[in-house]
């Protein structure tokens, strides 16, 4: 027979473990990750027609499981925001857009005076998500500028982030060995500039420095495979234009873990 005390104290047990689970705080929903894209316009005209605009649309994340990764992440793109702002990065992003757009303007006054013919200044941004899922995020944002001169210029940012971490990825990281993907990228670069008829070599499409063909400087994971882009006056001649290029899973084989990167 068990002892009188335990069999007494047994109830006062029950009701203090009843009670201690009935004081466990409730989980704290995670809102789930969230992307939403600002916008920001800024425009002054001289007269008429003649009037700097600057037009900007960027991504804020919000939400997630890691708040310092997601801080990270928008701390990366909003420099990337400033970069494409060509002023200084003072305070805010609000301020430094602010400000960009004030010196554009000032800029177009001063061309409107010296120039017969004065052309319209403009600063436009444009991004976009290509890739999503628990653990990366791929973002695009292009650019296109035009505030004098013979032409425009324009170029595209790639960058793939851990949402895990907030850290922008190496190629390193994404691809194990980048000087095996060298001959791929210089087929599908001649591919690609090639007039018909033509057989060009490498030696005839970029600047006679590169003797091979450089690593680019955007790159991204995006669904089919990695993606890299030379931007004008990367590695060639304006007139070549901008050049896209996407390595397949299947292209990269064994160089890419495809699994890693999409589930």
């Amino acid at each position: 027979m068990k002892n009188l005390s335990q069999i007494l104290w047994m109830p006062a047990f029950i009701l203090l473990a009843m009670a201690c689970g009935q004081n466990t705080p409730a989980p704290v929903a995670v809102a789930p990750l969230s992307i939403k894209m600002e916008s920001f316009q800024y425009k002054k005209c001289v007269r008429d027609s003649l009037c700097a605009t600057l037009d900007f649309t960027y991504p804020v994340l919000s939400g997630g499981k890691n708040a310092a990764a997601v801080q990270a992440i928008n701390d990366s793109l909003t420099a990337f925001v400033k970069m494409m702002a060509w002023t200084e990065p003072k305070g805010d992003l609000k301020t430094t857009l602010d400000s960009a757009g004030l010196e554009m303007y000032k800029m177009l006054l001063e061309s409107e005076v010296a120039a017969e013919y004065a052309m319209a200044y403009t600063n436009e941004l444009r991004s976009k998500v290509v890739l999503q899922n628990t653990k990366y995020l791929s973002v695009q944002m292009d650019n296109y500028s035009f505030m004098g001169g013979a032409h425009g210029n324009y170029g595209t940012g790639l960058n793939t982030f851990d949402l895990n971490t907030g850290k922008y990825l190496s190629l390193t990281e994404i691809i194990a060995d980048t000087n095996a993907i060298r001959p791929m990228l210089e087929k599908a670069f001649i591919e690609e500039k090639k007039e018909p008829g033509e057989s060009p070599k490498l030696a005839d499409l970029v600047f006679p420095e590169f003797k091979q063909l450089p690593m680019p400087m955007q790159w991204c994971v995006v669904p089919e495979g990695v993606r890299f882009i030379y931007n004008p006056y990367e590695i060639a001649a304006y007139a070549l234009g901008q050049t896209d290029i996407t390595l397949t899973w299947a292209q990269l084989g064994s160089l890419a873990d495809q699994k890693k990167w999409l589930e």
